[in-house]
C-alpha cells in the first residue's frame, strides 16, 4: 500500500468514525429529547382534559340503559363533545375517553368526518392502564390505521378508587417523524460538507507530506554528489536482484577504483576531487545499461552489477570495463591532467550470494592494482582469472 494511501486512511478513518458516532449520538439525543417533550405535552393535555371532565360532575361513572356513560346523575360524558373538540382546536391533540375498553367519547374522526366512538382500546392500554391502573406513554400506537403517539391515564371511581376507564391524549406521528427526518438529513448534509472540507485539507496535506517523504526517501537512497546509489542502497538492490536470479543466468559485479585519488584531493583540492568523481559517475551512466545497478560505495570506489546476463555474455563486462578505462583516461581536468582507474570483475552463477561475488571482484581489483593499475582483471567462481585489460 502506498504511503499516501496509508496516510489518508490513518487520518480519515478516525475522522469518519468520529463523525458517524457524533451523527448517531446527536440524532439519538435529539430524538429522545423530542420524545420527552412530546410525552410531557400529551401528559399535560390528558391531565387537563381529565380535570375538565371531573369538574363538571360528581359521583361514580356508570353506563346507563340508554348506552351512554354518565358521571353521577347530571353529567353525560358520551354527549359532551364540546370538551374534546375545544381541546383539539386549542392544542391539536385528540382526546378519547374510554369506559371499560371501549371509547365512550373522542375527538377522533374518520375520513368522512364522523366521530369514531365505540372503538376498542389498544392492547397496551387494556393491559397496563385498565388492568393495572398505570399511566403509559405510547411512542407508537395505531389509531384508525395511522401511526400516532399517545399518553394514557387511568380514570378511577370516586367511591372505591377502582379503574373503570382511561383518558387518552393522542397526536399523529407524521409531523414528529418529519421533524426527525429533516433533522437527520440536515445533520448528515452538514457533516458531509464538513467531512468533505476536512478531507480535501487532509488530502492536500497528505499529498504534500507524501511528496516530501518520497523526495527525502529518494535522496536518502542516492549518493548526493554523483546521483548514483549509495552503499547501503546498492548492496540491498544487488542482494535482492541476485536472490531472484534463476539457474543458468550469470552474475557480474564490477568494482571500480580511481587510482591515486588521495593525491588529487591533496594536490588540487576537494573541488577538483568532486569534479573527478562526478565525471567518473557520468562515464558509468553512459557505459552501462539503464537496468544495471550502479553505485558509489566509498570515497573513490564504485560498483556496478550487470543485470540480465547469461553465462556466454560474461565477456561483455570486459568490453564495458575497457570502455570505462579508455573514456576516463581520455578526460582532462585542467592542470590536474588525466587520471586512470582500476577495475575488478567478479563473475559467477546468477544464484550466488552478493558476498561471494564481492569477494571475487575485490580479489580481481587487488590483482589489477598489483599489475600496475589502469587496467581490469576478471575472476570467475570456477576458473580464477579469465580476463585482463592491458594498461595503456
Amino acid at each position: 500500500m502506498r504511503l499516501k494511501t496509508k496516510l489518508l486512511l490513518f487520518n480519515c478513518l478516525p475522522l469518519i468514525a468520529f463523525a458517524a458516532a457524533s451523527i448517531f449520538l446527536g440524532i439519538t439525543q435529539f430524538r429522545d429529547a423530542l420524545y420527552e417533550e412530546k410525552e410531557g405535552n400529551l401528559r399535560s393535555t390528558a391531565m387537563a382534559a381529565l380535570t375538565l371532565y371531573t369538574s363538571q360532575g360528581y359521583g361514580d361513572y356508570q353506563r346507563r340503559p340508554d348506552g351512554f356513560v354518565w358521571r353521577g346523575m347530571n353529567f353525560n360524558i358520551s354527549e359532551k363533545t364540546a370538551i374534546v373538540d375545544s381541546l383539539k382546536e386549542e392544542t391539536e391533540v385528540d382526546i378519547t375517553f374510554f369506559f371499560g375498553d371501549r371509547a365512550a367519547m373522542t375527538s377522533l374522526r374518520d375520513e368522512d368526518g364522523a366521530r369514531q366512538q365505540g372503538f376498542l382500546a389498544d392492547e397496551a392500554i387494556r393491559t397496563y392502564t385498565l388492568a393495572q391502573g398505570n399511566p403509559i406513554w405510547c411512542r407508537h400506537i395505531l389509531l384508525d390505521g395511522k401511526n400516532c403517539q399517545a399518553y394514557v391515564i387511568p380514570i378511577r371511581q370516586e367511591s372505591d378508587n377502582t379503574v373503570v376507564g382511561a383518558l387518552m391524549a393522542s397526536q399523529p406521528a407524521a409531523d414528529f417523524e418529519e421533524t426527525i427526518r429533516h433533522y437527520v438529513l440536515t445533520t448528515i448534509f452538514v457533516m458531509l460538507m464538513v467531512l468533505a472540507t476536512v478531507f480535501l485539507f487532509i488530502r492536500w496535506h497528505v499529498g504534500w507530506f507524501a511528496r516530501k517523504y518520497d523526495e527525502v526517501a529518494g535522496r536518502s537512497r542516492l549518493d548526493l554528489l554523483t546521483g548514483l546509489y549509495n552503499k547501503l542502497t546498492f548492496e540491498n538492490e544487488a542482494a535482492e536482484y541476485l536472490a531472484e536470479k534463476a539457474p543458468g543466468t550469470a552474475a557480474v559485479l564490477l568494482i571500480l577504483d580511481i587510482d591515486d585519488f588521495k593525491q588529487v584531493n591533496d594536490r588540487f583540492g576537494h573541488l577538483m576531487g568532486d569534479e573527478v568523481l562526478k565525471s567518473f559517475a557520468g562515464i558509468l551512466r553512459r557505459c552501462f545499461r539503464t537496468g544495471d545497478i550502479t553505485g558509489r560505495v566509498g570515497g573513490d570506489e564504485f560498483m556496478v552489477l550487470m543485470t540480465d546476463m547469461m553465462m556466454p555474455d560474461v565477456k561483455r563486462a570486459d568490453a564495458a570495463a575497457q570502455t570505462v578505462l579508455e573514456r576516463f583516461r581520455g578526460l582532462r581536468f585542467g592542470e590536474a591532467g588525466s587520471f586512470s582507474c582500476s577495475i575488478g570483475i567478479g563473475a559467477g552463477p546468477g544464484h550466488c550470494q552478493f558476498a561471494a561475488l564481492y569477494e571475487l571482484a575485490d580479489k580481481a581489483l587487488y590483482e589489477a592494482k598489483a599489475r600496475g593499475k589502469g587496467c581490469f582483471v576478471r575472476f570467475s567462481a570456477e576458473a580464477g582469472s579469465e580476463g585482463m585489460g592491458e594498461r595503456r
